[in-house]
């Protein structure tokens, strides 16, 4: 099998909403969520009787005015056909698949019992109509209901049982941090079934400590979207990270992996040598944490994934170790650099080629366990001189 298999740790499809009704049970039928759009023209699904993401005020979700060259999706994201074309022309071997709308509302809504059906029913699709497309070559991440911990552990069961490869985590639920002990019976599960998670941030979902929604970290004092998303998806990992590791969640499940996911990694040095030093200085407050954070860091219980442009990575290699990091394409959100993130590794100044191929590939194998029989027999794509069609501007689905 050839040692060069590019395999993208996060990127994206797009659940099919209404769709999923034939996978709810009765009394949720009409409660799934619906695709509309705002009053500003933007993509929204009217979920709960709210509207996601935000849209007005103060934390907003994806919306514009965006550079005029800005794609918001392309159809790949709901037809698997379309997204293996795509993944050929990217330079991409296998995919590991996060979804969108759904996926980043849904552990914000307050009915758990709707958000277990809906995590269920989105896990149908995913292993029924969009993964059978090539099972080597689609990798799905699945969705639980973290507001309910002990039914999340039992949906942890059932990705498991069909095939789906990991299960998105959200940074909070509700403001409540990660390492909160309410969430043990979700790492108990995972650690047991061997099944590695991710934390996935997101935007415009801000709603009330412990009763609604999935805070971002410095969102509720920025009006533009630009400064929302530039703040939320990497302080929210940075809080989530910091917060599992504190209050002991690696210590009290050492098999348990976790993924920190489309943050970028620019922020892992500084970070990790902060959290050294409140740990020294602050021990008290840390009781529950038996290692140095950076040990944990740098341990195989959890990996980060870094942004095509990120010209600091080989240093980022070089202080938290070489697998640690894994390229994400982010397929095809407004930040997504379709066709050309494959390429923009692969020219990072100082990358050499060994990094290029644990960062483009080795890396998610090994952390996310992808066995020869799991993946595609041989390399169809890395090294091409491939031929990048200009990509079809279609609407923004978050």
């Amino acid at each position: 099998m050839s040692v060069d298999l590019v395999i993208d740790a996060d990127g994206h499809c797009q659940e099919p909403e209404e769709g999923l009704a034939k996978w709810m049970p009765d009394e949720y039928k009409s409660a799934v969520p619906r695709r509309i759009t705002d009053n500003q023209g933007n993509s929204r699904v009217l979920f709960e009787g709210r509207v996601w993401a935000k849209s007005e005020g103060l934390g907003p979700g994806v919306s514009g005015p965006f550079a005029p060259h800005i794609v918001g999706s392309r159809p790949g994201m709901r037809d698997p056909q379309v997204r293996l074309v795509d993944m050929d022309t990217e330079g991409i071997d296998t995919a590991i698949i996060f979804g969108t709308s759904i996926a980043l509302t849904v552990n914000g809504i307050q009915d758990k019992g709707l958000a277990a059906a809906t995590c269920h029913a989105v896990n149908c699709w995913l292993a029924e109509d969009y993964l059978p497309a090539d099972r080597r070559r689609l990798k799905g991440v699945g969705l639980i209901p973290c507001q309910d911990p002990p039914a999340a552990a039992r949906e942890l069961d059932f990705l498991a049982r069909n095939g789906i490869l990991s299960a998105m985590l959200p940074t909070n639920v509700y403001g409540i941090n990660m390492g909160d002990r309410s969430f043990d019976p979700i790492y108990a599960a995972a650690e047991e079934i061997g099944m590695p998670l991710c934390v996935h941030p997101q935007t415009g979902h801000d709603g009330q400590y412990g009763v609604s929604g999935v805070m971002g970290a410095g969102t509720e004092r920025m009006e533009k979207y630009s400064y929302v998303h530039m703040t939320a998806f990497p302080f929210e990992l940075m809080i989530a990270l910091m917060h599992m590791i504190g209050e002991g969640v690696f210590d009290r499940y050492p098999r348990l992996k976790v993924g920190f996911m489309e943050g970028g990694c620019g922020w892992i040095p500084f970070w990790t040598e902060r959290m050294d030093e409140h740990f020294h200085k602050l021990r008290p407050q840390w009781h529950l944490l038996q290692r140095k954070p950076s040990e944990i860091v740098r341990s195989d219980q959890v990996t980060f994934t870094c942004e095509p442009e990120e010209e600091t990575l080989p240093y980022v290699l070089d202080f938290i170790g070489v697998g640690q990091v894994a390229y994400a394409s982010d397929y095809a959100h407004w930040d997504s650099e379709f066709p050309e993130s494959v390429r923009l590794i692969q020219a990072i100044p100082g990358l050499d080629p060994e990094r290029q191929r644990r960062v483009l590939g080795g890396n998610a194998r090994q952390w996310f366990g992808l066995r020869d029989e799991d993946l595609p027999s041989e390399s169809v794509v890395f090294g091409k001189d491939l031929v990048h069609p200009s990509p079809t501007a279609v609407g923004e689905v978050r």
